[in-house]
């Protein structure tokens, strides 16, 4: 493989980097999503391949959260990237709507990515993306305050009892994070889908209310009612109990690695701890960022060499390691400059592939809800058992009407408002709008002051969908509200415009 990398040029206030190879023809540009921390880096590996550049690379900052939803409203109507950066939990979703294509390593370039890294970015058997860091949490203790680490839960509470009287927890978790949690869940024997015999997740088997996963429901519901847990928990609110020695521990990930040692506490990183008799240590959930490449792009066969030739090098996967921090998935990699990356991969020993499926994306809205309720003083058990009706029902009807027939989705910056997980997505049922037998759907929702977007889906996907005055990959329709209005919104199938009681 011939040795390449990139050049940045500054052009016309745009962040412009050259091209690829004698192959490519001039005037070609390829459009690349990346956020804030990936493209300072792309930007310094550029100045040093300008002689080896043909075509032009174009940059648009935008953060890992929000670019799945982004590329499949942006997309379609041809706005959206050739090549983004995204979580490896997206990668069902992604597929499932036709917004990514497959890409194929050769066997030497295979043999350089740890496998549990390729596993990540592997759905339905085909490798889907280009991984550059893999991650998990683990527990960063204060040893002045928990000299020895916590090898149960049970530990946990122990110092929690001791060091209540002083105003300090054993630790600190942020609040109604299913992610943060899941550690919890694990050790308790709880999980998030079950296994088929053929490894495949089985949707009809939620353990977040089995024997384990009620267990851990119980047993956080206990720490909160006892206050040996922190309520109303966020990364910063967590961080500043830290370095305030307000909590002898906390739960984060390598993403944090300076900011962990910055807080100058004298600390170390552990393993999850674990429940006698069910587990040793319990188990993170097991997670990876990588480069994918739009369906929606015409520069696919382009895109893929620049990730081969460009991206899947030593010298590019060290300089984002460097940058972030994070695990990385290149084997040539040095990780020995950030001396937190051995205990994060030691404490991910026995970490859980996040399910990359698309029927994850059902489950983190009503966990985390049900997470937030018990730290409130909920029942726990009522709790967990509604979120895992809500999770089915929202797999269930979503499957049913697309199997069903002729499905339209309502969908925009407005959906979480509505009850959906999160924006933008065509397989939420709550925005599925009724038929009237005529050629029209509706929907009444309710929804508080603000601005938003939206357009209609068909069929639960990307492939076919309707913006401004009708047309197929149509623009986004605006909305603005004063104040909460219940706006109903219709869909003639016949004529595919689109109307709100609010606009019109």
């Amino acid at each position: 493989m011939i040795k390449k990398r990139l050049l940045a040029v500054a052009a016309a206030g745009a962040l412009v980097l050259g091209s690829l190879s004698s192959v490519v023809a001039q005037g070609n540009t390829l459009t690349i999503w990346a956020d804030a921390e990936r493209i300072p880096v792309l930007v310094e590996l550029a100045d040093e391949v300008e002689a080896d550049l043909g075509i032009t690379l174009r940059f648009v900052e935008i953060g890992l959260g929000d670019a799945r939803d982004q590329l499949l409203t942006a997309g379609p109507v041809g706005e959206g990237p050739d090549i983004m950066i995204t979580p490896h939990d997206t990668i069902g979703q992604l597929v499932q709507n036709g917004a990514i294509v497959p890409i194929e390593l050769d066997a030497d370039l295979e043999a350089l990515f740890t496998p549990a890294a390729l596993d990540l970015f592997t759905y339905q058997d085909t490798l889907w993306g280009i991984p550059y860091a893999q991650e998990n949490v683990a527990v960063i203790r204060n040893v002045d305050l928990a000299p020895e680490p916590f090898a149960t839960w049970d530990d946990v509470r122990a110092l929690g009892e001791q060091l209540k009287s002083q105003d300090i927890f054993a630790m600190a978790i942020p609040t109604g994070n299913t992610y943060h949690n899941f550690p919890v869940t694990s050790a308790f024997g709880g999980y998030i889908f079950g296994l088929n015999e053929d490894g495949t997740f089985n949707i009809d088997d939620i353990g977040l209310a089995s024997e384990g996963g009620l267990a851990a429901a119980q047993f956080l519901s206990g720490m909160y009612r006892d206050g040996l847990l922190p309520t109303s928990v966020n990364d910063d609110v967590m961080f500043s109990l830290f370095e305030e020695g307000k909590t002898a521990s906390i739960i984060t990930g390598p993403w944090y690695s300076q900011r962990i040692i910055d807080t100058g506490v004298n600390y170390a990183i552990d393993r999850i701890p674990g429940v006698p008799g069910v587990t040793e240590f319990g188990s993170p959930f097991s997670g990876g960022q990588g480069f994918v490449i739009s369906a929606f792009s015409n520069n696919q066969l382009l895109a893929e060499t620049f990730l081969l030739d460009y991206v899947a090098t030593t010298e590019f996967m060290q300089a984002l390691f460097d940058k972030g921090g994070r695990p990385p998935t290149f084997v040539n990699v040095d990780t020995s400059v950030n001396p937190n990356i051995e205990g994060f991969v030691n404490a991910g020993f026995n970490a859980i592939p996040m399910p990359a499926i698309p029927q994850m994306a059902s489950v983190w809205g009503a966990s985390d809800a049900a997470l937030t309720l018990i730290s409130l003083g909920e029942d726990p058990v009522a709790s967990m058992e509604t979120a895992v009706v809500q999770i089915k029902n929202a797999i269930g009807v979503a499957a049913e009407l697309a199997a069903a027939g002729r499905t339209i989705t309502l969908v925009g910056s407005l959906q979480s408002e509505a009850g959906c997980p999160g924006d933008w997505d065509p397989t939420c049922s709550v925005t599925f709008m009724t038929d009237n037998g005529d050629g029209t759907f509706t929907i009444t929702v309710t929804l508080p002051a603000g601005d938003y977007e939206y357009k209609v889906a068909v069929n639960g996907s990307w492939d076919e969908n309707y913006g401004a005055d009708g047309a197929r990959d149509g623009a986004n329709i605006a909305l603005s509200l004063a104040q909460e209005t219940e706006v109903t919104f219709m869909f003639d199938d016949n004529t595919k415009m689109i109307s709100d009681s609010v606009n019109n």
